[in-house]
């Protein structure tokens, strides 16, 4: 092989531009709108459709931890799906179904309504089509370069809750929330389809490598770790018999068993330690805002410095934070709890950068599929023991001091989480 064509290994030479960078910006799209109106956006309609259709707020918080632990179920059989026929048509898919998820769900009138189009259709619709289906992409088109291209597919996941959530609250107000959630439908049925033309699944279906380093040293030390060029990844019994496997799955359950707890809790939280509630949802807007610049930075300094060492800092950060909300009160106490949530949340597109460059290309999507499993879990369970506590207690002091034990166990656990060699998993 020659200078010239090291160089260009991974790139289409038809072009300047390295087409996967055409996939970040079109999974980026998908992945905002997408995200922002079905995850980070919806809870603006829970209350409108609430007082319309006299449901209780449990079974409106129901509806939601479903709709999340749902994935749990349905992710490996779409990593499955993703490592054998590709993600560009679950991607089509997905998005129609959710589009056409939203599209009924503007007309339901009764709790099972909610319960079978928002827990179920759309759910499952976000899940084929958008997360985790989006960023196994990216990690089907990258070698060097993975965690900044993943960095930007994740930030824009919180980028688009940041912009619609005003917009879809300002549009709720004027023309009302069935208007909304239908327009919501229209829109991601509408981008799905340039999106698709766009995505390509993996570089070969265009005759390409993976983008990697124009350093020799760096593409050989990228082929060694994510299986290109004739080097075999990670199978996923392979994978799972390692340390590296395990560490990450506790972590990373442990990490969204807090995450989705405080996140859901979050303004009861804050109303309990004496903060008005529109102040507390101020704070929530800028927790939510806080993890744009955290998620795009941490995961570019991925790219120098290993994702398991940023995970075990940011996780020990994270329960000093909710430590100091316990110790502290007023403005201090608060700017804790939404700088914690923010470390928290800010780096979860680490967790899937670390799988990629542990156990390669082939089967990231069945591996990623296999770990959602156990932290949809999780992230079902925690909220509502957390709220049986409250109940018994009126107190959230024991949810969060537990809370502040398992992101210090998350911690150890990443940080045991070191990179596995194929040979001794063999």
């Amino acid at each position: 092989m020659t200078p010239s064509s090291e160089n260009n290994a991974g790139r289409n030479p038809k072009a300047d531009l390295f087409y996967g960078w055409k996939i970040v910006g079109a999974a980026s799209i998908m992945g905002g709108i997408g995200v922002g109106v079905t995850i980070s956006g919806f809870p603006v309609f829970f209350l409108p459709i609430r007082e319309e259709l006299g449901i209780t707020a449990t079974a409106m918080s129901l509806i939601m931890s479903l709709a999340w632990a749902q994935s749990g179920l349905v992710a490996p059989f779409t990593g499955f799906l993703s490592d054998r026929i590709g993600t560009r048509m679950l991607i089509f898919w997905g998005g129609i179904i959710t589009s056409l998820g939203l599209l009924a769900l503007s007309f339901g009138t009764e709790f099972w309504h909610l319960l079978l189009l928002y827990s179920l259709v759309i759910a499952i619709g976000r899940t084929v089509g958008i997360t985790p289906t989006l960023i196994t992409t990216i990690n089907q088109w990258f070698v060097d370069k993975k965690a900044i291209a993943m960095a930007i597919v994740g930030t824009s996941f919180t980028v688009g809750g940041a912009l619609l959530i005003p917009l879809l609250s300002i549009s709720t107000t004027l023309v009302g929330w069935r208007i909304s959630i239908f327009l919501a439908g229209i829109v991601i049925g509408i981008i799905v389809i340039p999106v698709s033309l766009v995505i390509r699944s993996r570089p070969e279906d265009l005759g390409i490598q993976p983008y990697q380093s124009k350093d020799l040293r760096d593409t050989v030390s990228a082929v060694m770790s994510c299986g290109v060029a004739g080097v075999s990844d990670f199978t996923v019994k392979e994978s799972i018999s390692t340390r590296a496997f395990w560490g990450i799955l506790v972590g990373l359950s442990l990490r969204v068993a807090v995450a989705d707890t405080i996140v859901i809790h979050q303004i009861p939280i804050m109303v309990w330690k004496g903060v008005p509630e529109q102040t507390a949802a101020f704070y929530m807007s800028t927790a939510f805002i806080l993890m744009i610049p955290l998620r795009l930075s941490l995961g570019m300094v991925a790219h120098y410095i290993a994702p398991r060492l940023i995970l075990t800092i940011a996780m020990a950060l994270g329960s000093l934070g909710l430590t100091s909300f316990l110790l502290l009160d007023g403005t201090k106490a608060i700017a804790c709890l939404a700088l914690s949530l923010g470390i928290i949340e800010g780096i979860s597109v680490l967790n899937w950068i670390a799988i990629g460059d542990y156990f390669g290309r082939s089967k990231f999507g069945t591996i990623s599929g296999i770990m959602t499993v156990f932290y949809s879990i999780g992230g079902l369970i925690s909220p509502v023991i957390s709220g049986w506590i409250f109940d018994q207690t009126n107190s959230y002091f024991w949810v969060l001091f537990m809370a502040t034990s398992l992101l210090g166990l998350s911690s150890i656990a990443f940080g045991f989480s070191s990179k596995p060699s194929l040979k001794l998993a063999k």
